[in-house]
C-alpha cells in the first residue's frame, strides 16, 4: 500500500478500474445492476433516451477497463520486472562496495586479518565497534587507518567510491525512483561521491574523506548520529 500511494498514477488507475466496472454492471442492457441499486438505495431515476445513453456509458467503461488490462500487462508488468531486477543489482553492488572498501580499510589499517573479517564487518554495529576499538591508549583504530592512508589506497577507495556512483547513476535514469526521500538521498550520495574525486592524502582532505567513508560505513550522520537501520538498504527498497 506504501508503494501504491508513493504513485499517483496507480491511484488513478485503480479509481478508474473501479468506477468502470461499476458503470459496465449499470449500463448493461440487462437492467438487473439497476433494478438491485433501485431496491437498495431507492434511488431509480427516470432519465429521458436512457438507453442510448447507457450503450455509449457501457461501451466507454469496456473500453477503459480494456485500455487499463493492456496497460497492466504491457507496462506495469515489465516494468515492475525490471524495477526489481535493478534493485536486486544495486543491492549486490552495494554489498560488494562495502566489502572492497572494508578490505582496504582493513589493509591499510592492520595490514594483515583474518579473510572472513571483511563479511562480519559489513554489519554497521560491528564495524563501528571494531573501528573504534583502541589499538594504542591514545589512538582508535580508524585514527590509525587516516594516519595510514596513503595516496595508493586513498585512489583505489576513491576508484570504488566511483564504480559505485555509476551503479547510482544508472538507477536513477533508467527507474522511475520516487520524487521524495528516495530520489533525494540517491542524489546527493551521488554528488557527494563525486566531490571526493580529487581528494588528496593533505591532513584536510583525508580528514572530509574519512568523515564521509565513516558515515557510509558505519551509519553515522551528524543531524541524526548513530543509526541502527542501514539508510542505504532502506532507500533501495523503497525504490
Amino acid at each position: 500500500m506504501v508503494s501504491i500511494l508513493k504513485r499517483p498514477l496507480d491511484i488513478v488507475l485503480i479509481v478508474i478500474a473501479i468506477a468502470s466496472a461499476a458503470a459496465l454492471f449499470l449500463a448493461h442492457e440487462d437492467p438487473f445492476a439497476r433494478k438491485a441499486l433501485c431496491a437498495q438505495t431507492g434511488f431509480c431515476p427516470a432519465i429521458p433516451h436512457a438507453q442510448a445513453l447507457a450503450k455509449i456509458l457501457y461501451d466507454l467503461a469496456a473500453g477503459a477497463l480494456i485500455s487499463i488490462l493492456f496497460y497492466v500487462l504491457m507496462v506495469r508488468i515489465p516494468d515492475n520486472q525490471r524495477r526489481r531486477r535493478y534493485k536486486k543489482n544495486l543491492t549486490s553492488q552495494y554489498r560488494h562496495f562495502r566489502r572492497d572498501c572494508i578490505t582496504l580499510i582493513l589493509g591499510v589499517a592492520d595490514g594483515s586479518y583474518d579473510s572472513s573479517l571483511p563479511d562480519q564487518l559489513n554489519d554497521q554495529r560491528m564495524f563501528r565497534s571494531y573501528f573504534k576499538a583502541r589499538v594504542t591508549p591514545d589512538q582508535v583504530r580508524w585514527d590509525r587507518f587516516c594516519n595510514n592512508l596513503d595516496d595508493y589506497h586513498l585512489r583505489a577507495l576513491v576508484k570504488r567510491m566511483e564504480t559505485f556512483r555509476d551503479e547510482i547513476t544508472f538507477i536513477l535514469n533508467n527507474v522511475d525512483v520516487p520524487p521524495d526521500e528516495p530520489f533525494e538521498f540517491l542524489k546527493l550520495l551521488s554528488a557527494a561521491i563525486h566531490s571526493v574525486h580529487d581528494t588528496t592524502p593533505e591532513h584536510d582532505d583525508i580528514k572530509q574523506f574519512s568523515i564521509f567513508l565513516w558515515e557510509i560505513l558505519a551509519g553515522f550522520n551528524f543531524a541524526i548520529d548513530y543509526t541502527e537501520n542501514n539508510v542505504f538498504q532502506k532507500m533501495i527498497d523503497a525504490i
